[in-house]
């Protein structure tokens, strides 16, 4: 719609024995501006491809580096000092040792139950003065 408009208008204050050349010079600038673009475009390319390989060699690096950022305490120190092999630290955590199948199993099972203290009740005579805390114990 917007075309026929601008040809309508063209064909009006052009006029109709100017408007093809008009036609042909605007279609020319066009592709020329596009034509000057793309050789832009390929230029900055060739330019920047070496550059480009220059900062791969710091990619890696730095994307290490935003990885060991992103790991806890204990697999950034399992990974700098053993070589991602967590099993060997796994060794030093008391709660997975303790865990079953483990040398934490077989103290258990050494261990002798605890009999449980016989529950009598408690006789007036055997419960201790109430004192609110204070004792002449402590003054004197």
């Amino acid at each position: 719609m917007e075309i026929i408009t601008l040809l309508v208008l063209g064909l009006i204050v052009i006029g109709p024995e100017r408007l093809p050349g008009v036609i042909t010079d605007v279609r020319a600038a066009i592709y020329a501006a596009r034509k000057a673009i793309n050789n832009a475009k390929a230029e900055l390319d060739g330019e920047f491809q070496g550059i480009g390989e220059e900062f791969e060699e710091f990619r890696q690096p730095l994307s290490q580096i935003a990885r060991i950022q992103r790991m806890g305490p204990k697999a950034a120190i399992t990974r700098a000092l053993f070589e991602d092999d967590e099993n060997f630290l796994d060794s030093f955590d008391p709660k997975k040792v303790m865990k079953g199948e483990t040398q934490g199993e077989a103290f258990r099972k050494q261990q002798s139950p605890t009999p449980e203290s016989e529950q009598r009740p408690v006789r007036d005579s055997e419960k201790p003065p109430r004192t609110g805390g204070f004792s002449w114990d402590d003054i004197t």
